[in-house]
């Protein structure tokens, strides 16, 4: 996650468009700086609506998970679905099979290729679209990224131009292909990588080959994540990621078959209360605390218990915090549709509760309290009235868009950034609910996990030895 937003020079001379990406972000740094390690980065779009919020506030606690049960879609659901469909046929570029991160903006990070492939395969399970389009998009987009140009040969720079699958951003015109990587982004990547082998074992052969090109081990070092930022004067290489972002991210470098260890470790955090629920928050710089990687991570690789794993509470904190503000609330990184165009809606940062900051930790007023895709990944989790609140104020939020909208400001203006991660997370969260709330990646034990990764590994001597 970086520093400066890459656009800032682009949006003082282009007005008209509101730009951004997603990728790594952090603070510039000196020499004589104390050490800054990175984090998280994203993207915007257009003008905002109105759409008043109406609030019940009978709230239950319940901490339960939902159980498994078959659960047919709601006629609210399909036309959520159809929304979400549209983002994607309007965005998708068929020169190179990649998907505006925002529309209007022909801009994507890698964290953004994994929730096109997300929302691509979502829209086929859910029986939108057919295979055949299916397959014909997902196989446009694998063979743009087997083309990418990469940051120094080495890996996929932190922003590409969808039109063109050039590398876009600050030093994109350099002989280094850019200014970087994210060990995050790339991390979420490999996950969506290993559920696409599994739907789509045609495209395997494809991902294989593409993750020989690629030198994740270099976005490694001592078990931990670490991305790199290249700036005039140096290139600086620095651990990545915060407390759930790294564990979530960690998994997909496990799933490549790397040592990150290290990453899962509970160290280096302290424990908070905050409405009577205790928390873990990490002690590092910048340390976002949004509930995205604890959605994803449920939705996608399956809950379990962990040290670090606060999916539970963090739902929890959501109830207490909607009774004592008598609103709903869902607090995760968001897209904006006005300055600072992007923001981390955090549960706490640096002791402060509910605290929105841009990507540089600057606080601001301009706070999102309601997330569009955090609440309905919630909702498709847990099953209480709350949870049913939740969904219904997704489906009221969207009504009168095309598209579905990020979420609701604080005043109650709707967030009409209209982008990837929203429409890809509640068509997924959609998927989930239809396979009777299983995890959409079906390696969940460490046997199975190995099993897997000895056969890639197999594959790729075969895929060498043919290629000598």
């Amino acid at each position: 996650m970086a520093t400066t937003n890459l656009y800032a020079e682009d949006v003082a001379t282009k007005s008209h468009i509101q730009t951004f990406s997603r990728g790594i972000q952090q603070q510039e740094v000196t020499e004589n700086s104390s050490p800054i390690q990175f984090q998280r980065r994203a993207i915007i779009p257009r003008p905002p609506s109105k759409i008043a919020v109406p609030i019940t506030a009978s709230v239950k606690i319940v901490d339960s998970l939902k159980k498994s049960s078959h659960q047919p879609l709601t006629r609210h659901e399909k036309l959520l679905i159809s929304k979400a469909q549209r983002y994607f046929d309007k965005n998708w570029n068929e020169t190179t099979g990649l998907i505006d991160s925002v529309q209007g903006y022909s801009h994507t990070t890698m964290w953004d290729v994994a929730s096109g492939i997300a929302g691509l395969l979502a829209l086929e399970a859910l029986a939108i679209n057919s295979q055949q389009l299916t397959d014909f998009r997902l196989e446009k987009m694998l063979n743009t990224l087997l083309q990418l140009p990469l940051y120094k040969g080495v890996l996929p720079n932190r922003q590409y131009n969808t039109l063109t699958a050039l590398p876009s951003g600050r030093m994109s015109h350099t002989p280094s292909n850019g200014n970087g990587w994210s060990a995050l982004d790339l991390g979420r990547l490999y996950i969506w990588f290993e559920i696409l082998k599994q739907n789509k074992p045609r495209l395997g052969h494809k991902i294989i080959i593409l993750q020989n090109r690629w030198q994740l081990e270099r976005a490694t070092k001592n078990g931990n994540l670490y991305g790199t930022k290249l700036t005039s004067s140096k290139e600086y290489f620095r651990q990545e990621g915060r407390l759930g972002y790294l564990q979530y991210a960690a998994t997909g470098y496990r799933l490549a078959g790397l040592n990150v260890d290290k990453a899962f470790r509970c160290e280096n955090l302290e424990t908070t209360e905050l409405n009577g629920v205790s928390l873990l928050t990490d002690k590092g710089n910048l340390p976002f605390f949004t509930s995205d990687p604890y959605l994803l991570y449920a939705i996608e690789i399956g809950y379990k218990d962990s040290c670090w794993n606060q999916l539970k509470q963090l739902y929890q904190v959501h109830k207490l915090n909607a009774k004592s503000a008598n609103r709903l609330t869902a607090y995760a990184e968001d897209s904006l549709s006005k300055s600072p165009w992007f923001l981390y809606n955090n549960i706490i940062y640096q002791g402060v509760a509910w605290q929105s900051v841009s990507h540089s930790g600057k606080a601001t007023s301009n706070s999102q309290t309601f997330s569009n895709k955090a609440a309905f990944a919630m909702s498709v989790l847990f099953n209480d009235d709350y949870s049913q609140q939740l969904a219904n104020l997704v489906v009221s939020n969207s009504a009168r868009h095309a598209v579905i909208p990020t979420g609701l400001y604080a005043d109650g203006k709707t967030n009409t950034a209209y982008n990837i991660n929203t429409n890809s997370l509640i068509l997924v969260s959609l998927w989930y609910k239809t396979r009777a709330q299983q995890a959409i990646l079906t390696l969940l034990d460490n046997k199975s996990l190995q099993t897997d990764i000895t056969a890639h590994r197999i594959l790729d001597e075969s895929i060498k030895d043919l290629k000598d």
